[in-house]
């Protein structure tokens, strides 16, 4: 539940001309843009780094992911009671520390540094739970906090762009940098934009909560008749999510037949393609029903994964890209103008309502790695995309959400 909003405390907040009497949502989307820049350059190709690091291996990159993602469930409520503590920018600034380790250990891994590469992935894991416990969170209680609640869609529309150019750069450079350099220059330059992202957090005013939930209530909150839906609808978006974060840059691999640079070109067209769409939805989202746009949404994108599970050309991957980001755009944006608009609705569960989401995605997503462990088994990882396809429709749970009185 919130606690406090004082605006002058942290650096740089005590000076009259400070930022910190500026409003919050610039300097929360700056440290956004910057992570985001950072995840983007290493994002694409980590699975590949991973698939080539374990010999071509898909259930062993599955199997990582899943073991990475399963760490992180009983930290996630230990962390809301240390933020509770400790306030949401120091969660976040910690949280940031944890990414840049991550980056780190990878980069030792690909210099071949002398301390055990299994060692050193352990270390990456424990740098993916910190942030993902200590700043995702926090973030998105900030921004369900001081989001411009009139104009959400909107202004999630034009970050969504912003990050959508980005990731026309992002692609392209990695790849570049890949061949040139190796893939330990991409690791160094995720650290450096990721310690980067650190100042603008100390320009936030404060916000903070106290988070009400134990341990196991947490748990049983999760699966209760308040927070089910949600729950259900964020299981179904983080299990179809990762099929797209981890086997889709894998089967794009296999396509381009391990050209780097082709495959962050492709990355970066296909984006482009739905730049201008990203902007239009936002407004459509704001203008009529986030509800009704989110179930076009779904069942387009639903279509783009069975698209993706029937091509084997570059010609028909390039078409059932741009159909299925056609999909994503129009789900991405209602789905999260209602997540914050349920989170700000919320109350005093604000921080409840937003850990119990982050928890549903983690368990969404190892359920679905380990299903697909023995999917890819039996079938070639295309089988994957239909299973993302079916479990998709599962996100339109989400209107059902109520917040409590």
């Amino acid at each position: 539940m919130p606690i406090a909003h004082p605006n002058q405390t942290y650096p740089f907040r005590h000076h009259r001309h400070s930022l910190a009497h500026a409003p919050a949502l610039p300097a929360l989307a700056s440290n956004r843009l910057i992570s985001f820049a950072a995840s983007s350059i290493v994002g694409v190709f980590l699975p590949i780094f991973l698939y080539e690091f374990f010999d071509l291996s898909i259930t062993a990159v599955l199997l990582w992911y899943a073991i990475n993602f399963a760490v992180k469930f009983p930290f996630q409520v230990w962390a809301a009671q240390i933020f509770s503590r400790t306030g949401l920018i120091a969660s976040m600034v910690f949280g940031t520390l944890g990414i840049m380790l991550f980056y780190w250990t990878f980069y030792l891994i690909d210099a071949g540094s002398v301390l055990d590469p299994y060692l050193l992935m352990a270390l990456g894991i424990a740098g993916l739970t910190i942030v993902s416990c200590f700043y995702w969170s926090p973030f998105h209680i900030d921004y369900a906090q001081f989001g411009p609640k009139e104009a959400r869609g909107a202004y999630l529309a034009r970050l969504y762009a912003l990050q959508q150019l980005i990731q026309v750069i992002a692609p392209v450079l990695a790849g570049w940098v890949i061949v040139t350099y190796g893939f330990r220059l991409n690791f160094f330059l995720g650290l450096v934009l990721a310690s980067a992202s650190v100042i603008p957090l100390f320009f936030l005013p404060t916000f903070k909560v106290k988070y009400e939930f134990g341990f196991w209530e947490s748990f049983k909150k999760l699966f209760g008749k308040q927070f089910r839906p949600m729950s259900v609808s964020m299981m179904a978006y983080g299990a179809e999510n990762i099929v797209g974060v981890v086997v889709w840059p894998i089967f794009l691999y296999a396509i381009f037949q391990g050209q780097y640079l082709e495959i962050g070109a492709f990355a970066a067209i296909i984006v482009v393609i739905g730049l201008a769409l990203e902007l239009l939805v936002g407004r459509e989202t704001d203008r009529f029903s986030a509800v009704k746009l989110l179930k076009y949404g779904t069942g387009i994108y639903a279509l783009g994964w069975v698209w993706k599970g029937l091509v084997e050309t570059v010609v028909g991957v390039f078409a059932a890209s741009t159909f299925h980001n056609v999909g994503a755009i129009l789900l991405r944006t209602p789905m999260d103008t209602l997540m914050y608009e349920q989170a700000a609705d919320s109350g005093h569960y604000i921080d409840e309502y937003t850990v119990l989401r982050e928890i549903a995605l983690g368990i969404g997503r190892v359920l679905m790695l380990l299903f697909l462990i023995a999917v890819t088994s039996v079938f070639s990882i295309g089988a994957s995309f239909f299973v993302a396809a079916v479990v998709s429709l599962g996100i339109n749970w989400l209107v059902d959400y109520q917040a409590a009185e």
